[in-house]
């Protein structure tokens, strides 16, 4: 992320780094401006990782099922292959326990996969599209397409996490992935639908939360131009606050217990 400027004129922005802001301001100036070393790579992160690999080659090799586990085999032996390390396991968690729950959320999405009907887009879908004055950056997991009456883009983000937030209709990471695929910059990087800015033009947009764990997907719902303009918004207040240097704490306490930079930096640089 760029640094502050003394003149403002845009900046470009990770849909991850707006979710950082939104649970805590301050744990994004921690960790995207300061560049500061947070926790250490859990297992249960490194799982999310080598998992969402394996299903793009599921997917991206007409879902096969076998060599999606083979791929999860070798890169959760070998994550140092995507860049990846783990420093510790949780609490009752173990490297071969972690295999099985991997294994075992590729086979159930294989087995009960809900997209019966409609065109598969792309997976792992990397962008850089204008919004306002900034740029937006980010990576939709799974992006497929439904024709007919009620014809409908679906932004799929999958998920290994055990719980699943609550309102997901004013999420913000659905948001900017749907705000994406309207602009003509989106398609340009995906192959076979780079016409798909006019193609897909009078789709509505959905979002839905595929809970890995227990194989169920939870609709995010659609978004309008007035979810973008609340995005922009959004992106338009978290620029202001590093063009300013300002990043207020979460005053409830919210996202402190799971914040890398709670023991380690949080509050040791004010003076009392």
């Amino acid at each position: 992320m760029s640094q502050p400027h003394a003149t403002f004129v845009g900046m470009r922005i990770r849909q991850s780094n707006l979710k950082t802001f939104g649970d805590c301001a301050r744990q994004m100036y921690y960790s995207d401006v300061l560049g500061l070393e947070g926790q250490k790579n859990g297992s249960l992160t490194v799982l999310g990782s080598v998992w969402h690999f394996a299903m793009e080659v599921y997917e991206s090799y007409g879902r096969n099922l076998p060599l999606a586990e083979t791929t999860f085999n070798y890169y959760w032996d070998n994550p140092e292959g995507l860049g990846l390390h783990i420093d510790f396991y949780h609490q009752r968690t173990t490297h071969e326990g972690l295999r099985k729950r991997g294994l075992a959320m590729l086979e159930q999405y294989h087995n009960l996969m809900p997209w019966k009907t409609g065109q598969h887009v792309g997976s792992e879908i990397h962008f850089i599209v204008p919004v306002g004055s900034h740029e937006l950056e980010g990576t939709i997991d799974k992006l497929w397409a439904r024709g007919g009456k009620n014809a409908t883009l679906e932004v799929v983000d999958f998920k290994t996490a055990a719980k699943v937030p609550e309102k997901l209709q004013y999420n913000l990471q659905f948001t900017a992935y749907a705000y994406a695929t309207t602009t003509k910059e989106f398609w340009v990087n995906v192959p076979g639908f780079e016409d798909g800015h006019e193609r897909f033009g009078t789709y509505k947009r959905q979002g839905w939360w595929w809970h890995a764990r227990n194989a169920k997907k939870y609709n995010a719902g659609y978004r309008t131009e007035k979810d973008y303009k609340r995005l922009l918004l959004a992106i338009d207040s978290m620029a202001e606050c590093i063009e300013k240097d300002v990043y207020p704490l979460t005053i409830e306490g919210s996202a402190c217990a799971y914040c890398p930079y709670e023991e380690s930096v949080c509050g040791t640089e004010v003076t009392l």
